[in-house]
């Protein structure tokens, strides 16, 4: 095989790194856009690259329009014939799921490492789907999957004679069908081929609009969800609440999907939005004959259509983890994970006979939406996903001689499979699924602000090594320079999608697989200037998830309330003044134990506040934190934080949960500091053999599982606590503690109150976080998460995420871009400008749309006025820099911006109030 790489991203140096496995050749397709300065290129895997033949440079990868696309498509092939290429791999991007592109492939007498074109036809467009889902008993989706075959019908009349005339009058030779539908959609295919528009944008949209309204009759409350019959990665998708919004979510849709072409393939479905629910796949694989299903994938965890968290879901998972509740009597957990297991069988069956009658002959994601137990089919992605590695973690593939059982081979990799199965085709023997992992999980590290917005243009210039249990697919960027052995900066530019890297770990269950993610996330550096990656994100939406439940089960909507509720404990962080916080917890001590208290507090300064900052400056981390501690390490009665571990020891966590723990080679900054590490030794050692010597063990006694010990049974820290903090010496030989002499009680009890004096900060930040309503979260009787209503509501979401993501500094008379970007003024080359100079616009207009990362983002008005001057040059296609001023306007209302002065003295007086509801005794 000589293979042809006609994709980017992480996927094609996967492929690179299998096919030089398996002792194939291969070659990439350039980019000009990837062609850029060596020192900050968008290619990095140029530097595994030997054979500058190899490398075939094309304007891009797919054409901005349709015409484009086509050439491309010839040009790709020509480039696989005049250098012998035997095969064309498209990964999971590009043309990987583009039917014309295969069949021509074939045509050409080239092979595709995919799904055959028939494959494509049958099951890659959304509406075929949907039809042989039908066909074959696989549970669908209630809607409209033949919106432009419906428009066509209502233009001509809505009977076959209208087709026939229609079709006659454009030259197209179709046959008349009886199902007067099926002959409408016929009509259209003849048209794409031959290149000739049938329906306007115009009255696609009147009849979509008259359709949506007919279902909003039906079914008043439920909202309608347009997706693109070609779309994938979440793009070329609406959702509208009213007949009224379907003529903008039409042209959105299709902009997004680059269908705006006359003679384009116009087709969306208009489907039932089935409200809080998960999104689930399956992996499939086939050689045309047979078909395997390889258990299931949980990616409910997203934003804006977009994955960013998926996990494994087998019955090897399932069945571990009731064992493990039911060993610790949770029977109601049980249950619900047996259902579940119920759920994952049938939707394994039914996914393996849709890719049976498709006659699958490569790799497949047969994908649902999941509520409560009942699942529908949504699509199937005929091309490897970008999450197919998390698969590869729960199995790997045994394909043995059907003549020697003793005679076989182990595949790990999906990407090797699909190789076989191109090279080898019906020849290949159905393999034997076999478990590697219970659980495997993956999570997308993106260019993204900390509200999850596209964010181009940062430099990585450094980036740990992963460690021995991540698996990093870094699309080549962590190659050193061949040369030097030097990191190469990384640029990340706006012309792809926003992923970096995939970052992967597996485990025996699913707590082991999220606590290995969650240590992955806490070790890795990532620098450089004008760099944001969503990876703050990641730890602290799964150390949340390991607070709530390792089996959690969030939907697809989970991420923004979690967003919103992160926003909210900015709000409170971002009022907190640690110096003033920590003068007032000083003079605390002076008041109450005089000079010696001055003394012990002033001695930990250093070794209290340095985490202490950090919690405040990264409030993912600080929600990831709280979430894992709450009911464990603390819990709050009557407003109280009442401690169930020593502060000292979570102290000490709290370095490590932040990354601060001594360890050679990092520089001051990034670790604990000599003497506070030998102050909090000193400390640490105290109590161990302080409870050595009254024969206990307060960690041991500690369980992480909130669920086993509950939360309201006293710790036997807190009988501790109040022992040493007692008048009279309470270790007498009564109890759990061994005796202990008063000499030695009124010594211990004097360094106890030393040693936790100052603590009293980490009461604070437990505060902060009950007051954001961060700790108000819980799960049910199902493992689903419960929100506060507060941030399900949807002008909270809003005003709460902002505060992830300021709006860049701006004049009082000025409208600035919120990133940096591609800046359109109007919705579409048609349309009239949003703004233009005199026009008046309200709060919740829209303004602008910024595109970052083939993302279109429309930014809407937070305040009345006038347009006095746009300060751009063009409508659109202009790029431009967050922060950059886009219009002079005159507002309203006068905007009040705050000074350096009036924000210290605010902070100062909000932290007093919340010093205020804490005591100053430390009993609790």
């Amino acid at each position: 095989m000589k293979i042809l790489i006609v994709c980017r991203g992480p996927i094609r140096k996967e492929a690179m790194d299998v096919f030089s496995s398996l002792g194939a050749s291969y070659g990439i397709l350039l980019s000009e856009k990837d062609s850029v300065t060596y020192a900050n290129t968008l290619a990095p895997e140029l530097r595994v690259i030997h054979d500058p033949a190899s490398v075939h440079r094309v304007p891009d990868y797919t054409g901005a329009n349709a015409v484009e696309r086509k050439d491309r498509i010839r040009q790709i092939i020509e480039i696989a014939k005049s250098n012998n290429y035997t095969h064309i791999f498209a990964g999971y991007g590009f043309m990987a799921e583009d039917a014309e592109f295969v069949e021509a492939i074939e045509t050409a007498g080239l092979s595709f490492v995919g799904p055959a074109s028939n494959v494509h036809r049958a099951a890659g467009a959304k509406d075929a789907a949907k039809v042989m889902a039908r066909s074959v008993g696989v549970s669908v989706t209630p809607g409209v999957d033949n919106i432009t075959a419906l428009t066509l019908l209502a233009k001509v009349g809505g009977d076959a004679a209208g087709l026939k005339k229609i079709a006659e009058e454009n030259g197209l030779n179709v046959a008349s069908l009886a199902n007067v539908e099926d002959y409408a959609e016929a009509v259209l295919q003849a048209s794409y081929a031959k290149g000739v528009p049938l329906i306007t944008l115009e009255e696609l949209q009147a009849e979509a609009t008259k359709r949506a309204a007919e279902i909003f009759a039906k079914n008043p409350g439920r909202r309608l969800r347009l997706k693109y019959i070609g779309g994938g990665g979440g793009k070329g998708q609406r959702i509208v609440t009213d007949a009224s919004e379907v003529n903008t979510a039409t042209l959105e849709v299709l902009q997004e999907s680059k269908a705006m072409g006359p003679a384009d393939n116009k087709n969306f479905l208009m489907e039932m939005n089935i409200e809080n629910t998960r999104h689930n796949e399956v992996q499939l694989l086939g050689n045309g004959e047979w078909c395997l299903s390889l258990g299931l994938r949980d990616c409910s965890l997203q934003m804006h259509e977009q994955k960013l968290v998926e996990l494994s879901l087998t019955e090897e998972l399932y069945e571990y983890e009731i064992a493990q509740a039911t060993k610790e009597g949770h029977t109601q957990f049980a249950e619900v994970l047996k259902a579940d297991l119920r759920t994952l069988k049938e939707m394994e069956e039914q996914s393996a006979r849709f890719g049976a009658a498709v006659k699958l002959n490569s790799a497949s994601t047969f994908e649902c939406i999941v509520s409560g137990n009942d699942f529908y089919f949504m699509e199937v992605n005929t091309r490897i996903q970008v999450e197919h590695r998390v698969t590869e973690m729960a199995y790997s593939l045994k394909f043995v001689n059907p003549a020697d059982s003793k005679d076989f081979f182990i595949v790990e990799s999906l990407v090797e499979a699909m190789a076989l199965c191109a090279a080898h085709g019906k020849r290949l023997p159905k393999p034997e699924r076999c478990m590697r992992y219970r659980a495997g999980g993956e999570v997308r590290l993106n260019a993204m602000n900390d509200a999850l917005q596209p964010h181009a243009g940062g430099v990585i210039e450094y980036w740990s090594p992963p460690p021995e249990h991540e698996i990093r697919d870094d699309q080549g960027i962590g190659v050193p320079n061949p040369d030097t052995g030097w990191f190469i900066a990384y640029h990340l530019a706006g012309a792809y999608d926003s992923n970096i890297a995939l970052i992967l770990s597996h485990g025996e269950g699913r707590r082991a697989n999220l606590e290995n993610l969650a240590d992955i996330l806490r070790r890795m550096e990532l620098r450089g200037p004008e760099l944001k990656t969503n990876k703050d994100f990641h730890y602290g939406i799964i150390n949340f998830c390991l607070g709530l439940h390792p089996m959690l089960k969030p939907d697809t909507k989970f991420v923004v309330p979690y967003l919103a509720a992160v926003g909210r404990l900015t709000q409170e962080l971002e009022s907190f003044d640690q110096e003033t916080a920590w003068a007032e917890l000083v003079k605390r001590a002076a008041a109450q134990y005089g000079p010696t208290g001055v003394e012990a507090a002033g001695a930990k300064q250093t070794l209290v506040l340095r985490p202490v900052h950090q919690f405040l400056s990264n409030p993912h981390a600080a929600a990831g934190w709280l979430a894992r501690n709450h009911r464990r390490s603390f819990v709050i009665e009557n407003g109280r934080i009442i401690w169930k571990r020593n502060p000292l020891r979570i102290l000490a966590d709290l370095y490590n949960f932040f990354r601060l723990e001594d360890r050679p080679h990092a520089a001051p900054v990034q670790k604990i500091w000599p003497d506070d590490l030998e102050l909090l030794n000193r400390g640490l050692k105290f109590y161990s053999d302080l409870e050595k010597r009254l024969g206990v063990d307060t960690e041991k006694d500690f369980q992480y599982s909130w669920q086993t010990t509950g939360e309201n049974k006293s710790s036997l820290y807190q009988e501790l606590n109040r022992a040493l903090r007692s008048e009279k010496n309470p270790f007498v030989g009564k109890g759990a503690f061994n005796p202990l002499a008063d000499d030695l009680y009124q010594k211990s009890a004097d360094s106890h109150r030393g040693w936790q004096c100052g603590l009293e900060i980490l009461d604070l930040l437990v505060l902060m976080g009950q007051r954001s309503g961060l700790l108000d979260f819980t799960v049910d009787s199902g493992l689903h998460p419960v929100a506060p209503a507060q941030f399900l509501d949807a002008e909270n979401q809003e005003t709460f995420t902002r505060y992830l993501a300021p709006p860049p500094p701006a004049a009082a008379d000025e409208i600035v871009a919120v990133s940096g970007g591609m800046f359109y003024a109007k919705e579409s080359p048609a349309a009239p400008p949003y703004l233009e100079p005199g026009k008046h616009f309200k709060p919740g207009d829209p303004i602008y749309i910024i595109e970052v990362m083939k993302m279109f983002n429309k930014v809407y008005a937070e305040f009345p006025g006038s347009v006095v001057a746009s300060l751009i040059d063009g409508d659109g296609g202009v790029v431009v820099k967050k922060g950059q001023p886009l219009f002079r306007v005159k507002p309203d209302i006068e905007i009040k911006i705050e000074t350096p002065a009036e924000r210290e003295k605010r902070r100062k007086q909000a932290t007093l109030v919340l010093l205020e509801a804490i005591p100053s005794n430390g009993a609790a």
